[in-house]
């Protein structure tokens, strides 16, 4: 006010002496007076950023686990009034019925949609039966002769193949390579023994050392080796002989119980249909019809999801549920006090045994990781000078050898009558950092221009 003051003073002296002075010509520039100052402030080191802490509820102090000066984190417990431990057991219970809840919820939809996949499936079956049945009774009423009688040529020509096979497969030579065999694995074992006599008489000779036997050198390992594998190889003849001896029959055997079923399906067809045939043909379409339907009535049922009766008390459950367990987290966070940031406690108000009112400040907790500069004497006149991000340089009243560097981080948008004057806070960060920094030191600030 007083700067603005002197600016109108100056400028009404300067047109009263215009108005004594004899008059030019307007040709004559003016100088216009220029405010090229640099703005300057005072304010105090305040933490980056801090809060005064207080319980939503009155109550007793039970626990204080923390002491001033101590580092805290992001929703540590500082302090806990009486009744904590039960509302935390009443919160733990309103949890559960919470997923109970929701359990049986999800448990209606997966087993509705699990209904619905099996009736689906249901109706699918029962289409391809009623489909079978239909084409049976098709048949029954005018059988295909000709399909008949080329099953009855087809199957005789399969029976002449599979008679064909036994004599192909030659038994003979695989009962002659099984004696072969049987001869080797008696061979191996005679000269095992005989390996394992030689190393029996000498107690005192390596095990590991080769035998001579039949003048060929052999070691007990390697001897044991041989018969395994001769032995393997009788086992492998004996599986392929009893194979060969059982797979021949049984194919012969295959083949004319075929060809007998389709002489009697090609006899049947030419004689026509036999009543009994035809009736119990079309009592099958029809009951492959009524399962049809049945399936796909019990389908529709199921296509709008669960019962919807069922859903909705399920449902009623869980937002009943839901409400219980807001309500016991809002009451155990009355009792608790927790850190909203990770900072320091820098001051505590606090003891074990005391009793608090709701919104009582009882803690105070900063994060000096950054400081700032809080200044709220800066007129309407200077504040319109500053804007957001613009420097400035912070000369500590306790260190006056020392100038930090800061930027404007926020300018208030509500005023304040200071003495006559409107005046706005500015904070400044400071950009550079000094240990010896301490919360409430006095500054002095000026602004870049």
């Amino acid at each position: 006010m007083k700067k603005l003051f002197l600016i109108i003073l100056v400028g009404g002296l300067v047109l009263a002496a215009c108005n004594t002075a004899t008059p030019t010509p307007d040709t004559t520039d003016i100088p216009v007076v220029t405010d090229d100052f640099a703005v300057s402030a005072e304010g105090r080191l305040v933490p980056g950023n801090f809060v005064q802490l207080s319980f939503s509820a009155g109550g007793k102090v039970v626990e204080v686990p923390v002491a001033e000066g101590m580092p805290v984190a992001e929703g540590e417990v500082i302090a806990r009034l009486e009744n904590s431990e039960a509302l935390m057991a009443e919160v733990s219970r309103a949890e559960l019925e919470v997923l109970n809840a929701q359990q049986a919820v999800d448990d209606l939809k997966e087993n509705a949609a699990l209904v619905k996949a099996q009736l689906e499936s249901e109706v699918a079956q029962a289409r391809d039966a009623l489909d079978k049945a239909q084409r049976r009774l098709r048949n029954i009423n005018s059988p295909d002769v000709k399909f008949y009688q080329d099953s009855v040529k087809d199957a005789e020509n399969a029976l002449l193949t599979a008679q064909e096979n036994v004599t192909v497969t030659d038994i003979g030579s695989l009962k002659a390579a099984l004696q072969a065999a049987r001869d080797g694995l008696k061979f191996m074992g005679d000269r095992l023994g005989a390996i394992k006599t030689a190393i029996d008489s000498c107690p005192e000779c390596d095990p590991k050392r080769s035998v001579t036997v039949d003048g060929f050198p052999q070691t007990l390992d390697d001897a044991q080796d041989a018969y395994n594998d001769a032995l393997n190889r009788v086992k492998e003849l004996e599986i392929q002989l009893e194979q060969a001896e059982r797979g021949n029959a049984t194919a012969v055997d295959d083949a004319q119980e075929a060809l007998d079923d389709a002489k009697r399906d090609l006899e049947w067809a030419l004689n026509g249909p036999d009543s009994l045939d035809l009736a119990l043909a079309q009592a099958d379409v029809t009951l492959a019809e009524a399962r049809l339907a049945n399936a796909r009535n019990r389908l529709a049922d199921v296509q709008s999801g669960p019962d919807p009766d069922q859903l909705a008390l399920a449902e009623a459950r869980l937002a009943t549920a839901q409400s219980a367990l807001m309500a016991a987290k809002v009451a155990l966070d009355n009792t608790e006090l927790r850190a909203p940031f990770g900072g320091t406690v820098a001051k505590l108000n606090l003891k074990v045994g005391e009793q608090v009112s709701p919104g009582q400040p009882v803690v105070t907790l900063a994060d000096f990781s950054t400081w700032m500069i809080e200044t709220d004497n800066l007129t309407e006149i200077e504040v319109v000078k500053i804007g957001k991000g613009q420097g400035a340089d912070i000369v500590l009243d306790a260190l006056p050898e020392v100038t930090l560097r800061g930027k404007v981080e926020t300018i208030s948008g509500i005023f304040e009558e200071k003495r006559g004057d409107i005046t706005y806070t500015v904070k400044i960060l400071l950009t550079d950092q000094n240990p010896q920094a301490r919360w409430g030191m006095t500054a002095a600030v000026t602004f870049d221009k």
